[in-house]
């Protein structure tokens, strides 16, 4: 197990990397939560009836997670992340499922490198963006996103409630018992908290015969607080940001904010 202690060292690209092979154990059923996702993010794209959402970039797809679902809906996806490991697993999966979708290496703060067309929506979901270690970054970010998307436009930023996780500062996080090959594969976290940063140590653990093995994929966040995640949304250029933390009296995992152009 490796924890990390020098945080300005991190790679996000090389952990991303690493995670990569591993990121869809972190449920319980991955292609089930694509299209749980698509079916929110849909229903969130079609608030607007007078502005049809036919294009969406996704900033930070990762393996696709949110990009797959989409394009099964009929949108026309494209999608960047910084991680080249990401890119490429999100492509086999899209050829998987016999999808179409434009994949680029870009990192989120420099989108105007890699593109210059805008898009009908522009996503980054489940907690990516607080993967920008810093609020300058983050703002950068903010800046480009609202640089790609077409006007009007909607853009969908999923984070985590830091202002709970920092409260509560758990220290264990069960994800899911899974059955590979006959063995069980137990996935948790260690929450580990360094100031205004926090690392999810995630923790692989195989049952082999006999005994078991460990790998470590750490993911490091740093927190980002509703109040100073709207503000930097307004000096983006936003006019309106909707925050949704739940829908059906369900609660989401994840804190929505749907910002108009």
């Amino acid at each position: 197990m490796t924890i990390l202690t020098d945080l300005s060292s991190v790679s996000q690209e090389e952990l991303f990397d690493h995670l990569a092979p591993d990121y869809s154990l972190l449920l319980d059923d991955w292609d089930g939560y694509l299209v749980a996702q698509a079916k929110l993010l849909d229903g969130l794209l079609r608030e607007h009836p007078g502005a049809a959402v036919r294009t969406v970039l996704d900033c930070t797809c990762g393996i696709g997670t949110q990009c797959l679902g989409l394009a099964s809906l009929g949108y026309r996806l494209t999608g960047t992340d910084i991680s080249r490991q990401s890119i490429a697993r999100a492509a086999r999966e899209a050829d998987r499922l016999g999808l179409k979708i434009d994949w680029l290496v870009a990192d989120v703060r420099q989108l105007n490198e890699v593109l210059s067309e805008t898009f009908d929506a522009v996503i980054s979901c489940d907690n990516s963006l607080p993967a920008l270690l810093s609020e300058a970054d983050l703002r950068a970010a903010l800046r480009q996103i609202f640089a790609r998307l077409a006007s009007p436009g909607t853009a969908i930023l999923s984070i985590r409630d830091y202002q709970q996780i920092f409260a509560e500062k758990k220290r264990f996080n069960l994800r899911q018992i899974h059955e590979v090959d006959g063995k069980r594969l137990v996935v948790f976290d260690l929450w580990n908290y360094h100031g205004e940063f926090v690392t999810f140590e995630v923790l692989f653990v195989q049952e082999n015969s006999p005994g078991w093995s460990v790998r470590s994929r750490p993911m490091v966040y740093r927190a980002v607080y509703g109040d100073d995640f709207l503000r930097l949304l307004r000096e983006a250029g936003f006019g309106e940001v909707r925050l949704i933390k739940e829908l059906a009296g369900q609660a989401l995992p994840f804190d929505h904010y749907v910002c108009r152009k």
